[in-house]
């Protein structure tokens, strides 16, 4: 693989001369299956993947509908497995918008299942889960169990990815229980993922997402999502996602031509993507993107 210049355990950054530098990153056994024309901020596509995930793994699609309650609240996703291990951890930050959709391409392992999905909207503004409990004061948690289609029966199936349509509810779930009633957190697999973006007062406004993936099994482990950059200096951080000594692609994406569409930033249509590398350490994968760097800004990450 082509590692980007002078990385060493949990650092990576972008250097400001030539493209050499940069990890080179082959994404396209993912893109078609994550590029359905989704918009960060709009409802479920009637575009779909036709291209089905490898036989590890399954693609993952997870529209949101009607969550006007939590526009403004950190919103997280986690694909936990039969043994209560977190396999994949998706944030939006803050979630921005009533109607959302996110894709995380081969993120669902075809072993250890039957795998389940947990989510829950950060109304008590902590950052971390708390617990349900006062529907006004107290965080708001849902699950999904077993993880498949979902409705059942208004989802066209596509072969290699599950997708699940949830339309906001007051139906919540003790997350923190596994099975229901018995409690039982579930585990992280492994230490936190950070990217820090810096230079980013160009950006102001513009949507970016990371994609955390596993080089050697090729799958997404983690997603970060902004809406709107707000900051020219910020963090983006996925707990327990990555494991020492193991090297990451870091996929980062940006709306910097506002259309609410992915528009391939290699072809020059005004959008912004960079492919970094780098090596989880004993204090997680810490990578560095200097946002000022749109030049070398023209890699093909996939559709977020």
């Amino acid at each position: 693989m082509h590692l980007l210049c002078g990385i060493r355990y949990g650092v990576v950054a972008i250097a400001s001369t030539a493209l050499g530098c940069f990890a080179l990153v082959d994404v396209d056994h993912f893109h078609s299956s994550a590029s359905s024309g989704l918009s960060s901020d709009s409802g479920p596509s009637s575009d779909a993947p036709t291209t089905s995930a490898p036989a590890e793994y399954l693609n993952f699609k997870f529209a949101l509908v009607g969550m006007t309650p939590h526009l403004t609240q950190l919103f997280e996703y986690r694909i936990i497995d039969a043994n209560n291990f977190i396999q994949f951890r998706g944030v939006v930050n803050p979630l921005g918008a009533a109607d959302v959709v996110v894709n995380a391409p081969m993120s669902i392992p075809n072993q250890n299942g039957p795998f389940h999905l947990d989510f829950w909207a950060d109304v008590e503004g902590l950052g971390t889960y708390d617990k349900i409990g006062l529907v006004v004061s107290n965080d708001h948690a849902w699950r999904i169990e077993p993880l498949q289609d979902y409705p059942a029966d208004s989802v066209t199936p596509v072969n290699g990815l599950v997708q699940v349509t949830f339309t906001h509810n007051t139906s919540f779930t003790e997350i923190n229980d596994y099975p229901s009633g018995t409690p039982n957190p579930s585990k992280d697999t492994g230490l936190g993922a950070s990217l820090h973006v810096m230079n980013a007062q160009g950006l102001q406004g513009d949507l970016i997402q990371m994609r955390v993936v596993d080089a050697g099994a090729n799958r997404v482990v983690a997603l970060f999502r902004v809406p709107k950059i707000s900051e020219p200096v910020f963090d983006m951080k996925v707990p327990g996602v990555v494991e020492v000594g193991v090297d990451y692609h870091v996929l980062v994406y940006v709306d910097a031509n506002g259309n609410g569409n992915y528009d391939d930033p290699a072809t020059g249509s005004g959008d912004l993507g960079w492919k970094l590398i780098g090596t989880a350490g004993t204090a997680g994968l810490n990578v560095t993107l200097d946002a000022a760097q749109v030049g070398v800004a023209k890699e093909d990450v996939g559709a977020p």
